[in-house]
């Protein structure tokens, strides 16, 4: 009954109280209402279509947590006996690289040449079933090259150059240029699969 009364209350009274943020390890930040914090897990309060669901985050995958008042209880410690391996100050500009990555990395490059790969080798090979073999190829080979930071996706310029930032940006960049570049790739294969099909065979044989 207490608990009913309590979401109720912070139902109504939400817009005044402000919102808590809890920001996580891969960079993805929560906004709700915080109800307890312990070294096990975060509980909170989550608004989902004009209604309040409480939820809990562990605690080893919380860097930190913001009250509505600006103040911050950092979770995160540096102990590398743990894995973590970065201090307190090198994890939060992590954190940086990987929010900067998720928003405005952009590998433009490689998924123009997945593309073309996949439309072209269809194309000159005459690959049929074969061709299910160049995506997953072409996707591993993207794992490896160095993530380059998009052009004016760095929020603050004091983060360029520092290798904690970068760190954090590659863990994001690499496997979102992975995924668009075998997804790229198939999307050329299917195109080249049909001018094959509708344009090429034809011609060849009337």
């Amino acid at each position: 009954m207490r608990t009913a009364l309590l979401l109720l209350l912070l139902l109504i009274l939400r817009p005044a109280l402000g919102q808590d943020r809890i920001l996580l390890m891969n960079g993805q930040e929560i906004r709700g209402r915080v109800l307890g914090q312990s070294s096990l897990e975060i509980r909170y309060l989550e608004t989902h279509k004009n209604s309040l669901l409480k939820r809990a985050e562990p605690t080893e995958s919380v860097f930190s947590v913001t009250d509505s008042a600006g103040v911050e209880k950092v979770w995160y410690f540096h102990d590398p006996e743990f894995g973590n391996d970065l201090t307190v100050d090198q994890m939060r500009w992590y954190i940086k690289g990987e929010q900067d990555a998720r928003i405005g990395y952009k590998p433009i490059v490689p998924v123009l040449g997945g593309f073309l790969t996949g439309a072209g080798l269809v194309l000159a090979l005459d690959l049929e079933v074969n061709s299910l073999l160049i995506p997953p190829v072409y996707a591993g080979l993207m794992s490896w090259p160095r993530v380059n930071v998009t052009r004016g996706s760095i929020r603050d310029p004091l983060m360029e150059g520092d290798p904690s930032y970068a760190m954090g940006y590659a863990a994001v960049g690499r496997p979102k240029r992975v995924v668009k570049s075998l997804l790229s790739t198939t999307a050329g294969i299917a195109v080249g699969l049909l001018i094959r099909q509708l344009i090429i065979n034809p011609n060849q044989n009337p």
